[in-house]
């Protein structure tokens, strides 16, 4: 299987597919992997300047849909033109986006909305430590503004890169511009009906900051197509052998469910035609 791969904020890709590299050897060598940068500058994530080269990039800086909009456009070129893609992993922000693309698709096909193909843009997907989704449309979900406020004013250490250890007494710098507009969309899962409805593989650690958003992730898709595997750790990839096992076992027993549901819809498809 082929799978796009989206990282996470204040990395990159080749950043990504480091981080990514103890899952290689444990997955059939048939699956191939690609790594696409986010199209805007930003700081650092915690601790990566450390360890890794900029440049450090986003999905978007600012959640309005007039800025998550032109990210969901430049997603769905990279598919038309590099792709197709059997599945998507996501890291953070990576999964955050890949997970709303999956909603608003989800959304479209409930509506039959004919100027849209209703075949999922992939057949499975990896969400690794999610943060929170936001809607490219404000027809598309419910406006988040005030949640979303809360929740900068309770991670602007991070995401203005500060290390874990520093949050506690962190204060915002010069540069920090808190959230001012009020029409900022998302899915919560009590007003937004559809579901993903792919296979996915849901990875968080247990000590992650943004812990609520992964489990609001899993509650976004089928509950009978999702697998969970929580971690011991925070906002990072799995840090033993243990874990990474476990994860490259769920992920190919996820992506062998997507094979058999992608046959069997095609067979049905041509039964139909």
């Amino acid at each position: 299987m082929r799978f796009l791969c989206l990282h996470g904020r204040g990395t990159n890709s080749d950043i990504f597919e480091s981080q990514l590299a103890p899952l290689f050897s444990r997955v059939s060598p048939h699956h191939t992997f690609d790594f696409v940068d986010a199209p805007f500058d930003c700081v650092a994530a915690p601790g990566i300047s450390q360890l890794y080269q900029p440049p450090y990039l986003a999905w978007h800086t600012q959640y309005e849909p007039q800025h998550v909009e032109p990210v969901h456009d430049f997603l769905r070129t990279v598919i038309e033109e590099d792709g197709p893609y059997d599945g998507v992993i996501g890291f953070s922000q990576g999964a955050a986006l890949a997970a709303s693309f999956l909603l608003c698709h989800e959304h479209y096909a409930q509506i039959r909305d004919p100027g849209r193909r209703h075949r999922p843009p992939f057949k499975m997907a990896i969400f690794i430590n999610s943060v929170m989704t936001f809607s490219p449309s404000e027809h598309i979900g419910s406006n988040i503004s005030q949640q979303i406020k809360k929740q900068e004013e309770k991670h602007f250490a991070f995401l203005e890169g500060a290390d874990s250890l520093e949050t506690e007494d962190y204060t915002p710098t010069e540069t920090y511009t808190a959230i001012e507009g009020d029409s900022i969309y998302g899915f919560p899962t009590d007003t937004f009906a559809p579901r993903i409805s792919i296979p996915t593989l849901h990875l968080y650690g247990t000590e992650d900051q943004f812990l609520e958003h992964s489990e609001t992730l899993v509650s976004l898709c089928r509950g009978d197509r999702a697998e969970v595997l929580p971690v011991r750790g925070g906002h990072e990839l799995p840090r033993t052998n243990a874990a990474w096992d476990k994860f490259a076992a769920l992920f190919e027993m996820v992506a062998m469910t997507a094979t058999l549901m992608d046959q069997s819809s095609r067979r049905g498809s041509a039964t139909t035609s």
